[in-house]
C-alpha cells in the first residue's frame, strides 16, 4: 500500500487537510487502517481512534440506520406521514421521502435565526435552540414543493427524523446513540466527546460539531454531530458488508441492508437509496465501482462508500475545513485514493 500512503502524504504537503484517515474493509478479513497526518498543524499525530467530526455522515451511520431498526421493531413505518408524528406538515409527505431526500422540503435552513435565509460563508456563533424550536422552524419555512418531484439533499430531513427517533422511543438521540454504537463495539462513537477524547481541529473548533445547525442544537442533531474514529467505522462498514451482523450478532436485518442498497427514488436523479447516493451518482466512487454500491460523504471532509459486487468498504477521514471551508482539494483525493485501492488490491 505504498503508493496509497504517498497519495495521503502528499494531500499532507499540499494542505487537503492536516488528518487524513483511510479504512480498506473486506468482508471476512482484517481491515486495513492508515491515519496520517496531526490534529492540527503542530499537534499531536493521529491515530486510528483519533476522533473526526465527520458531519453528515450521521446522517448514513446513526439516523437512518435506527430509523430502519425502529421499522424493524414494529415501532414505525417508512409509509407513515410525517404529519402523523409533526402535526402540520402535508400528508404526502412520507418517511421514506425523508430519508430519500424526496421530501420537497428546502435543503436548508438558519434554523437558529428568525430568518428564513442565509447560509454562513464562515464559522459563526449560534445560539441554542431546541429540537421542538428547529421542528417549527422548518414547517415554518421549509415545505417548497410537493414530495417525489425533485431530489434536493436536505440536511432538513435528517433533523426532522431525529425528533421522531426522539419521540418515539421516548429516550435522548445521546442514549440512542450510546446504546446503538455501543452494541457494534464503536465505543468512540458519540455526541459531543469529552475534552479529553484526542480529536481533529476543523475550523476553529476541536471537539465541538462544525455544522451551524447541530452547534445550535448542543451537539446532538440527526443530519450532524456524531465524531467517530477510522477503527470504530471500520465496525460499522463490517456490519454492513455482512448484512447487518457483526461477530454473531444482528445489528439490522437483511430487509433493512437492501433498503440501503436499493434506489428508493424511481427516474429522479441523482438516485438515492434509505440514506445513501446510489452507484456512480456518487461524486466520491471509484472510477471502477460498480453499480451495486453506495456513497455518502460529509462537510468537514468525510466519506464512505461501498461496492457489494467487490465485498469492499472505503472510509476516507479529513479535516479539509481546517484551511476553511473554500478548500476543495479533498473531492478529487477521494476518487485518486479510491481508484488506487482497486488498483492496489482488488
Amino acid at each position: 500500500m505504498e503508493r496509497v500512503k504517498n497519495i495521503i502524504k502528499k494531500a499532507l504537503s499540499e494542505k487537503t487537510a492536516t488528518a487524513i484517515a483511510l479504512g480498506v474493509v473486506r468482508k471476512g478479513e482484517k481491515p486495513l487502517l492508515i491515519a496520517l497526518g496531526k490534529e492540527e498543524e503542530n499537534g499531536a499525530e493521529i491515530t486510528k481512534d483519533t476522533l473526526f467530526d465527520i458531519a453528515s455522515l450521521t446522517k448514513v451511520v446513526f439516523t437512518a440506520p435506527l430509523v430502519l431498526k425502529f421499522a424493524e421493531k414494529g415501532m414505525l413505518s417508512l409509509k407513515d406521514s410525517l404529519n402523523f408524528y409533526i402535526s402540520g406538515f402535508p400528508e404526502e409527505i412520507a418517511l421514506l421521502s425523508l430519508l430519500s431526500h424526496t421530501s420537497g422540503i428546502i435543503s436548508w435552513l438558519p434554523l437558529y435565526s428568525e430568518k428564513c435565509e442565509g447560509a454562513p460563508e464562515k464559522l459563526q456563533e449560534v445560539p441554542e435552540i431546541t429540537l421542538e424550536t428547529a421542528v417549527e422552524r422548518i414547517k415554518k419555512c421549509g415545505i417548497v414543493r410537493k414530495p417525489f418531484q425533485k431530489v434536493e439533499y436536505s440536511c432538513m430531513n435528517y433533523i426532522l427524523l431525529a425528533y421522531i427517533l426522539k419521540k418515539v422511543s421516548g429516550e435522548p438521540l445521546e442514549k440512542l446513540a450510546k446504546e446503538f454504537f455501543g452494541e457494534i463495539g464503536m465505543e468512540n462513537t458519540m455526541f459531543n466527546p469529552p475534552p479529553e477524547k484526542p480529536a481533529v481541529a476543523t475550523e476553529n473548533l476541536k471537539g465541538t460539531v462544525h455544522d451551524e445547525n447541530a452547534r445550535a442544537l448542543r451537539g446532538v442533531s440527526g443530519n450532524a454531530g456524531i465524531f467517530s474514529s477510522l477503527s470504530d467505522l471500520s465496525k460499522f462498514s463490517e456490519m454492513i458488508l455482512n448484512g447487518g451482523v457483526s461477530g454473531e450478532k444482528k445489528f439490522l436485518s437483511r430487509f433493512s441492508i437492501k433498503l440501503m442498497r436499493e434506489v428508493q427514488t424511481g427516474n429522479l436523479r441523482p438516485r438515492r437509496t434509505a440514506g445513501w447516493i446510489y452507484g456512480k451518482d456518487f461524486g466520491g466512487a471509484p472510477d471502477f465501482a460498480s453499480e451495486d454500491s453506495i456513497g455518502h460523504s460529509g462537510f468537514t471532509g468525510t466519506s464512505m462508500f461501498f461496492d457489494f459486487k467487490e465485498n469492499i468498504a472505503i472510509i476516507i477521514l479529513t479535516n479539509r475545513v481546517y484551511y476553511g471551508r473554500e478548500n476543495k482539494k479533498h473531492l478529487r483525493l477521494r476518487r485518486i485514493l479510491s481508484n488506487a485501492v482497486y488498483g492496489e488490491i482488488l
